[in-house]
């Protein structure tokens, strides 16, 4: 082989090595910022999470104030009715009360 073979060779050597060390480090660097970016994204998707979640359970507390003030409503209601109905059967119990009294 002659001298100027090897040296094309040699020097087809070299290049190649610079070019892997070259992708070697572009493919290292690639994946530092595939990772710095993964976590990048994963801190917001948990903000955005945390977000969320504080407006649902917020919503829900406020849906829950408003059912609860409509039970309230509701079983003031229902007692009112109770009570009216009571009311009206007052005077037949005082009367069966005093009615066992004079019989004993």
């Amino acid at each position: 082989m002659s001298f100027h073979a090897m040296k094309i060779i040699i020097n087809a050597e070299r290049s190649a090595r610079e070019a892997y060390q070259e992708a070697s480090v572009l493919a290292r660097q690639m994946i530092l910022d595939a990772e710095t970016q993964g976590k990048a994204h994963i801190l917001q998707v948990q903000a955005d999470t945390a977000r969320e979640a504080k407006r649902i359970l917020q919503k829900a507390e406020e849906q829950g104030e408003k059912n609860q003030g409509e039970i309230l409503a509701h079983a003031e209601n229902q007692c009112a009715v109770l009570r009216a109905h009571a009311e009206t059967k007052l005077p037949e119990a005082v009367n069966l009360i005093i009615e066992r009294i004079v019989k004993s």
